[in-house]
């Protein structure tokens, strides 16, 4: 089994719109159809992101090999 790599990730405002961004890249996560954050007080705050599974940037896991394109 191999161990996970792990990354930071952070919640930017492009716009008027929420995205999921790699921390120490600045990069965005590709694939991203909404993010939805929602906070509540004394309530720690959840973020919801959903991805295009089935796309070019699509999720995979990282046991997947990557297809060429």
């Amino acid at each position: 089994m191999t161990k996970a790599k792990t990354r930071p990730l952070v919640v930017k405002r492009i716009g008027n719109k929420l995205a999921l961004h790699d921390e120490q890249t600045g990069e965005l996560l590709q694939g991203q159809t909404s993010v939805v954050l929602e906070s509540h007080s004394g309530i720690p705050p959840k973020v919801t992101v959903t991805f295009d599974a089935w796309g070019a940037h699509g999720v995979r896991f990282e046991d997947e090999p990557r297809l060429e394109q």
